[in-house]
């Protein structure tokens, strides 16, 4: 390898430069698609594996893997595509976005006012030095429930103001998945990124892409990991530089777009601008998502609701102060793998007043769904309908989230408070919110081993032949919560021989695992 070449190779993939992506990939949302496994054992040695990994990479000796896919469901029905890359793709493919990140972080906060998803966390800008700062986050985003709420409401102050008569409302087909590799590396190349560097991550991302059955050279980039975000946005950012230089009113969430003008004129303007643009870029509009519409008289309605949390209900009745050194105990359920909200919504009360604050909501979940589910156990119980009110869906979940949330906290202040008589409703939105499984089996989870659980997750396992990600879900809360005897071990062994799928023969073989209650 020519000097010139190993020098920007060690600028990328230096040990320093591979422990600070280390310390970000870890942190990263999407516990759904990490390697924990690959983590624990890179962990055990993680200085000697780092400097190994730089070393092959230097010499050009690193071959990138195709990653494990599996397919996620939309509530369409359809599928997205999510991709697990190997612990040591994921460091070479976050290296190169912590340093593009760092090189280009004033150029692309600068568009902070009117983007907020994936915004980049303001410790980027200090690059490898955060590694020698005892008090790093090493976050590579900002924490979403902030920046997206912020999206919401900049959207609603818009619809407040009443010179504002029309919205534009959009979305690009496939965003992901339709990304052309060329045209994304020209993008990097205009943020400087060097042609070894592109010539590397070309090849990473053709491996990378496609689904779990074939790949598709050229197109795409993999769903999931903190980099593809990064890329994305990069790749949109002269988008956002066209649409706001020419005075519109703009707001852009990833790929949700979001528009306001005084007349229609301007927003068939703007709507073309961006067709145009896209089509250049062999990306589209989902014109199923795409309008120009007239705000109604009634501009509350038009309002969008702030992200479902439990901790915005606290944002509205406590004084939220940044954390601190002091013990404190937080409110916002995050995932196991990331407390990054801890960063930002803290309580502000404890002890008695904390758990009556939890006993309240619990009581308020409970009485708002046995009303609307009182007659589950009825032979006319119209479960299509109710699962068809797109509304009510999103208030269902929003209150299942905070009945979890409140109950996760008086299992450490107090104890849970666990109306069995919820059961039947939760497994109901398991079966009929099934995009959301991973949710309402995490509710069930806090009921530990339970007969009507076991029976009906049993049952339904089959109803989701098509959807492997959701059989995934169940078979966790199988594996780690429910009770089985030996013929039934013997049965779920049998079933999982003729899973074709990797995810879900996974989990049966660790139910197998942690049982060890029969011989095969």
């Amino acid at each position: 390898m020519d000097n010139n070449k190993e020098s920007i190779f060690k600028k990328y993939f230096s040990p320093e430069s591979l422990r600070l992506a280390w310390e970000r990939m870890v942190r990263s949302n999407g516990k759904d698609v990490k390697d924990f496994f690959g983590i624990d054992i890179y962990a055990s040695n993680l200085d000697k594996n780092l400097v190994r990994l730089s070393e092959a990479i230097v010499k050009g000796e690193f071959k990138p893997q195709r990653p494990f896919k599996y397919y996620e469901p939309k509530a369409s029905k359809t599928h997205r595509t999510k991709s697990v890359l190997s612990i040591e793709d994921s460091l070479v493919y976050q290296a190169i976005a912590n340093t593009v990140a760092t090189a280009n972080y004033k150029r692309l906060a600068e568009n902070n006012s009117f983007v907020f998803g994936s915004v980049l966390h303001p410790e980027v800008e200090k690059g490898n030095e955060l590694l020698n700062d005892y008090e790093a986050d090493f976050y590579f985003f900002e924490y979403y429930i902030p920046l997206y709420n912020k999206f919401i409401n900049s959207v609603n102050t818009e619809i407040d103001n009443t010179n504002i008569r029309f919205k534009l409302e959009t979305d690009i087909t496939g965003f992901f998945d339709c990304i052309p590799h060329s045209k994304l590396l020209v993008t990097l190349h205009k943020f400087g990124v060097e042609p070894e560097i592109l010539d590397l991550l070309a090849d990473c991302l053709n491996l990378y892409s496609g689904t779990k059955e074939s790949v598709t050279p050229g197109v795409g980039i993999p769903q999931g990991a903190a980099a593809s975000f990064f890329f994305a946005n990069v790749f949109l950012n002269d988008l956002d530089y066209l649409i706001s230089q020419n005075g519109y009113t703009y707001y852009r969430y990833m790929d949700d777009i979001r528009i306001y003008e005084e007349t229609e004129e301007k927003l068939t303007e703007v709507l073309v601008l961006i067709d145009n643009y896209l089509k250049g870029r062999a990306l589209s509009l989902n014109t199923k998502k795409t309008s120009i519409e007239e705000i109604s008289e009634d501009r509350d309605s038009e309002k969008l609701p702030l992200l479902a949390g439990y901790a915005q209900e606290l944002l509205e009745e406590y004084e939220i102060k940044k954390l601190d050194k002091g013990k404190h105990v937080y409110l916002n359920e995050q995932n196991p793998d990331n407390e990054q909200g801890k960063k930002y919504i803290v309580k502000s009360i404890e002890g008695a007043e904390l758990i009556e604050f939890c006993k309240k909501d619990i009581k308020e979940a409970e009485d708002f769904l046995l009303k609307k589910f009182q007659d589950i156990e009825h032979s006319d119980f119209s479960a299509r309908t109710l699962a068809n009110d797109e509304e009510l869906k999103k208030q269902i979940i929003h209150i299942a989230y905070k009945w979890r949330s409140a109950n996760s906290i008086l299992k450490t202040e107090d104890k849970p408070i666990l109306n069995e008589k919820l059961i039947p409703i939760w497994l109901f939105c398991l079966e009929h919110f099934f995009w959301k499984a991973n949710h309402f089996c995490w509710n069930l989870n806090q009921y530990g081993a339970n007969k009507m659980i076991t029976e009906k997750l049993n049952e339904l396992i089959p109803k989701f032949k098509s959807f492997e990600w959701v059989r995934y879900q169940i078979l966790s809360n199988m594996a780690n919560f429910q009770n089985f005897n030996s013929s039934e071990l013997r049965e779920i062994f049998r079933k999982a021989k003729e899973e074709s799928s990797g995810t879900c023969s996974t989990w049966i073989w660790f139910l197998y695992d942690s049982t060890k209650t029969f011989e095969i």
